[in-house]
């Protein structure tokens, strides 16, 4: 079975982006050795699955967006990521032990392919390139939930944004005449609940990055986001923070 699977760039340096589309040609499709399967339709907000419904199978995007989150301790849902078309999610389901703390919610009218974690193990068995396969997403998600994981430990709440603000751009929009990438519309509360902050913070660095022209958002065009200045936003950032030393400088003897 054959689904077009786009937006697969993530947030790394303009010179690092063609070498990662160059090792992602030599990576195994999951759907070139999925045989056609059942499909759900979901409306917006509706649950795909949740605490009291956990996943038992894997699933795979068709049409629209879903949102896959965790509770955390203080109860607050926190966004893992959102998946497009083509793209995997549920995967939990495979080690017979679903994360219970998941929920994934359909972010817009969603049409979702869905198999068993039997049929996908009696699958795998036949072609065990799907088991490559799917090794390979999964190892390419723990790449950026590394990525992520860092920065939440070592950058400031804005710096945290504008990371996601690139990434979801990257994952969710298109790329303008002008440079600009421009996505679907996203809550503050959805946005926050990514970063990890409240949406009172977010809305705050919101408006500060609109009036200093790095994007702009509305509710019926969406997020216009200045991927490269925002780039340069957080190269500025890390100089701040991380200064050279000065040239000849004494060592501790």
């Amino acid at each position: 079975m054959e689904l077009e699977n786009t937006n697969k760039t993530s947030l790394v340096p303009d010179d690092q982006v063609g070498i990662r589309t160059f090792v992602e040609a030599f990576l195994q499709d999951p759907l070139a050795h999925l045989p056609r399967s059942r499909i759900l339709r979901y409306q917006t907000g509706q649950v795909i699955y949740s605490e009291d419904k956990p996943s038992t199978g894997i699933h795979v995007v068709i049409e629209g967006k879903v949102t896959v989150c965790r509770r955390g301790d203080n109860g607050r849902p926190v966004v893992v990521d959102i998946y497009h078309m083509g793209e995997f999610f549920g995967e939990s389901a495979l080690s017979h032990c679903p994360d219970l703390l998941e929920q994934a919610v359909a972010l817009q009218d969603t049409e979702v392919m869905t198999w068993t974690t039997a049929e996908i193990e009696g699958i795998v068995v036949r072609r065990p390139e799907l088991a490559v396969a799917l090794m390979q997403i999964l190892v390419r998600r723990l790449t950026d939930y590394r990525s992520r994981l860092h920065s939440f430990a070592t950058d400031g709440i804005s710096p945290r944004l504008v990371r996601a603000l690139i990434h979801l751009s990257e994952r969710l929009g298109h790329t303008n005449k002008d440079g600009s990438m421009q996505m679907i519309p996203l809550t503050h509360e959805l946005i926050s609940q990514y970063v990890g902050t409240s949406r009172e913070v977010v809305t705050h660095f919101m408006n500060r990055f609109r009036r200093e022209g790095y994007l702009n958002y509305s509710r019926s065009a969406g997020i216009v986001v200045q991927r490269h200045a925002l780039m340069e936003w957080l190269n500025q950032q890390r100089q701040v923070a991380n200064p050279p030393r000065a040239q000849g400088a004494a060592t501790a003897s």
